[in-house]
Protein backbone atom coordinates (compact mmCIF):
# COMPACT_ATOMS: atom_id res chain seq x y z
CA UNK A 1 0.00 0.00 0.00
CA UNK A 2 1.66 3.30 -1.28
CA UNK A 3 1.73 6.19 1.56
CA UNK A 4 0.53 9.75 0.67
CA UNK A 5 4.19 10.35 -0.42
CA UNK A 6 4.44 7.61 -2.84
CA UNK A 7 1.95 8.21 -5.38
CA UNK A 8 2.61 6.74 -8.41
CA UNK A 9 4.39 8.48 -11.10
CA UNK A 10 2.08 10.12 -14.06
CA UNK A 11 1.99 9.04 -17.59
CA UNK A 12 2.71 12.24 -19.25
CA UNK A 13 4.57 13.31 -22.50
CA UNK A 14 8.48 12.26 -23.20
CA UNK A 15 10.83 15.16 -22.41
CA UNK A 16 11.34 17.71 -25.22
CA UNK A 17 7.98 17.13 -26.86
CA UNK A 18 7.42 20.70 -26.96
CA UNK A 19 4.55 22.83 -26.40
CA UNK A 20 1.48 22.53 -28.61
CA UNK A 21 1.32 23.87 -31.93
CA UNK A 22 -0.80 26.81 -31.35
CA UNK A 23 0.97 28.09 -28.75
CA UNK A 24 4.62 27.06 -30.74
CA UNK A 25 3.11 29.29 -33.36
CA UNK A 26 1.90 32.21 -31.49
CA UNK A 27 5.63 32.19 -29.52
CA UNK A 28 7.58 32.05 -33.04
CA UNK A 29 5.77 35.00 -34.77
CA UNK A 30 4.59 37.08 -31.50
CA UNK A 31 6.13 36.65 -29.01
CA UNK A 32 9.78 36.45 -30.35
CA UNK A 33 9.68 39.15 -32.79
CA UNK A 34 7.43 41.43 -31.11
CA UNK A 35 7.78 40.88 -27.33
CA UNK A 36 11.19 39.73 -27.06
CA UNK A 37 12.55 41.10 -30.13
CA UNK A 38 11.49 44.79 -28.82
CA UNK A 39 12.34 44.19 -24.98
CA UNK A 40 14.52 46.77 -23.48
CA UNK A 41 17.72 45.89 -22.11
CA UNK A 42 16.27 47.86 -18.21
CA UNK A 43 13.15 46.44 -18.43
CA UNK A 44 14.26 43.03 -19.33
CA UNK A 45 17.05 43.07 -16.13
CA UNK A 46 14.21 44.24 -13.94
CA UNK A 47 11.67 41.63 -14.66
CA UNK A 48 13.92 38.80 -13.61
CA UNK A 49 15.32 40.50 -10.77
CA UNK A 50 11.72 40.78 -9.28
CA UNK A 51 10.67 37.16 -10.43
CA UNK A 52 13.70 35.65 -8.91
CA UNK A 53 12.67 37.70 -5.66
CA UNK A 54 9.13 36.34 -6.01
CA UNK A 55 10.29 33.04 -6.20
CA UNK A 56 12.94 33.28 -2.84
CA UNK A 57 9.61 34.69 -0.96
CA UNK A 58 8.09 31.64 -2.44
CA UNK A 59 10.65 29.21 -1.12
CA UNK A 60 10.90 31.16 2.05
CA UNK A 61 10.87 28.59 5.52
CA UNK A 62 9.71 25.59 3.08
CA UNK A 63 10.70 22.49 4.56
CA UNK A 64 12.57 19.67 3.00
CA UNK A 65 9.84 17.23 3.13
CA UNK A 66 7.64 20.65 0.90
CA UNK A 67 10.88 21.04 -1.35
CA UNK A 68 11.30 17.94 -2.24
CA UNK A 69 7.81 16.10 -2.73
CA UNK A 70 6.70 16.29 -6.45
CA UNK A 71 3.46 17.56 -7.16
CA UNK A 72 1.36 16.83 -10.71
CA UNK A 73 0.30 20.22 -11.91
CA UNK A 74 -2.46 21.37 -14.64
CA UNK A 75 -1.05 21.93 -17.89
CA UNK A 76 0.23 25.69 -17.76
CA UNK A 77 1.46 27.32 -21.29
CA UNK A 78 4.83 27.43 -22.04
CA UNK A 79 5.32 24.43 -19.71
CA UNK A 80 6.42 20.90 -21.48
CA UNK A 81 3.69 17.83 -19.96
CA UNK A 82 6.80 16.44 -19.18
CA UNK A 83 7.67 19.16 -16.43
CA UNK A 84 4.13 18.89 -14.87
CA UNK A 85 5.39 16.54 -12.08
CA UNK A 86 8.63 17.89 -10.39
CA UNK A 87 9.21 19.38 -6.99
CA UNK A 88 10.24 22.77 -5.54
CA UNK A 89 13.36 21.62 -5.28
CA UNK A 90 13.38 20.24 -9.26
CA UNK A 91 12.06 23.51 -10.29
CA UNK A 92 14.79 25.26 -8.79
CA UNK A 93 17.48 23.07 -10.22
CA UNK A 94 16.19 23.33 -13.57
CA UNK A 95 16.47 27.17 -13.04
CA UNK A 96 20.27 26.77 -12.20
CA UNK A 97 20.60 24.35 -15.59
CA UNK A 98 19.08 26.83 -18.14
CA UNK A 99 19.74 30.25 -16.95
CA UNK A 100 24.15 29.61 -16.82
CA UNK A 101 23.37 28.26 -20.38
CA UNK A 102 20.96 31.33 -21.61
CA UNK A 103 23.98 33.55 -20.00
CA UNK A 104 26.48 32.04 -21.76
CA UNK A 105 24.44 32.42 -25.08
CA UNK A 106 23.38 35.94 -24.84
CA UNK A 107 28.16 36.33 -23.88
CA UNK A 108 28.78 34.68 -26.76
CA UNK A 109 25.79 36.61 -29.15
CA UNK A 110 27.34 39.87 -28.37
CA UNK A 111 30.69 38.88 -28.64
CA UNK A 112 31.12 37.43 -31.87
CA UNK A 113 30.71 33.78 -31.38
CA UNK A 114 28.17 31.30 -32.35
CA UNK A 115 27.36 28.93 -28.87
CA UNK A 116 28.63 26.00 -29.65
CA UNK A 117 25.78 23.05 -29.37
CA UNK A 118 21.95 23.49 -29.35
CA UNK A 119 19.37 24.45 -27.25
CA UNK A 120 17.50 20.95 -26.43
CA UNK A 121 14.61 21.06 -23.55
CA UNK A 122 15.21 17.42 -22.91
CA UNK A 123 18.66 17.99 -22.09
CA UNK A 124 18.07 20.47 -19.40
CA UNK A 125 15.52 18.44 -16.96
CA UNK A 126 16.40 18.48 -13.25
CA UNK A 127 17.65 15.09 -12.32
CA UNK A 128 15.67 15.81 -8.92
CA UNK A 129 19.00 14.73 -6.65
CA UNK A 130 20.00 17.88 -5.83
CA UNK A 131 19.50 18.20 -2.05
CA UNK A 132 16.16 21.01 -1.35
CA UNK A 133 18.32 23.42 0.79
CA UNK A 134 21.47 23.45 -1.71
CA UNK A 135 18.45 24.00 -4.57
CA UNK A 136 17.62 26.90 -2.19
CA UNK A 137 20.77 28.41 -1.59
CA UNK A 138 22.25 27.75 -5.43
CA UNK A 139 19.49 29.50 -6.50
CA UNK A 140 19.70 32.51 -4.20
CA UNK A 141 23.29 32.63 -5.31
CA UNK A 142 21.87 32.27 -9.14
CA UNK A 143 19.69 35.67 -8.68
CA UNK A 144 22.00 37.57 -6.86
CA UNK A 145 24.96 37.50 -9.63
CA UNK A 146 23.35 36.28 -12.62
CA UNK A 147 22.45 40.28 -14.26
CA UNK A 148 25.38 41.76 -12.76
CA UNK A 149 27.88 39.23 -14.27
CA UNK A 150 26.44 39.36 -17.43
CA UNK A 151 26.76 43.40 -17.46
CA UNK A 152 30.40 42.73 -16.81
CA UNK A 153 30.65 40.53 -19.84
CA UNK A 154 28.20 41.90 -22.13
CA UNK A 155 29.40 43.30 -25.30
CA UNK A 156 27.99 44.31 -28.48
CA UNK A 157 24.14 44.50 -27.47
CA UNK A 158 22.79 45.21 -31.48
CA UNK A 159 24.73 41.64 -32.20
CA UNK A 160 22.92 40.27 -35.70
CA UNK A 161 24.16 36.90 -34.73
CA UNK A 162 20.89 34.49 -33.43
CA UNK A 163 21.42 31.57 -31.52
CA UNK A 164 18.04 28.90 -32.12
CA UNK A 165 15.29 28.28 -29.13
CA UNK A 166 13.84 25.00 -29.86
CA UNK A 167 10.69 26.62 -30.19
CA UNK A 168 10.71 30.50 -30.61
CA UNK A 169 13.79 30.25 -33.65
CA UNK A 170 16.48 32.43 -34.31
CA UNK A 171 17.02 34.35 -30.94
CA UNK A 172 19.29 37.29 -30.65
CA UNK A 173 21.23 37.95 -27.16
CA UNK A 174 18.53 40.94 -26.67
CA UNK A 175 15.89 38.14 -27.14
CA UNK A 176 17.47 35.32 -24.96
CA UNK A 177 17.85 38.43 -21.98
CA UNK A 178 14.32 39.06 -22.24
CA UNK A 179 13.67 35.45 -22.13
CA UNK A 180 15.74 34.72 -18.46
CA UNK A 181 12.49 36.78 -16.44
CA UNK A 182 9.81 35.57 -18.61
CA UNK A 183 11.32 31.65 -17.95
CA UNK A 184 11.97 32.52 -14.25
CA UNK A 185 8.44 33.80 -14.39
CA UNK A 186 6.53 30.45 -15.96
CA UNK A 187 8.73 28.08 -13.22
CA UNK A 188 6.98 30.83 -10.49
CA UNK A 189 3.80 29.88 -11.50
CA UNK A 190 4.49 26.22 -11.38
CA UNK A 191 6.02 26.51 -7.84
CA UNK A 192 3.07 28.33 -6.57
CA UNK A 193 0.58 25.70 -8.22
CA UNK A 194 2.90 23.21 -6.24
CA UNK A 195 3.10 24.89 -3.25
CA UNK A 196 -1.02 24.46 -3.39
CA UNK A 197 -0.70 20.91 -3.85
CA UNK A 198 1.75 20.33 -0.75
Amino acid sequence: MKSNNQQSEPKLDRPGAGVPLMLRLVMRYYLGPFKAGKADWRESREQGDRIHAKILQAVEGLTEAQLSKKVLVPPQPGLEDSSRYWSIAMALEHLLITHPLMSHAIVELTNGRLPDGKADTAAVKPLGTMAPKDAVAQFRGLAARIFVELETKIGDRHSPLTFDHPWFGPFKARQWYWLIGQHAGLHYQQIKKIKAGL
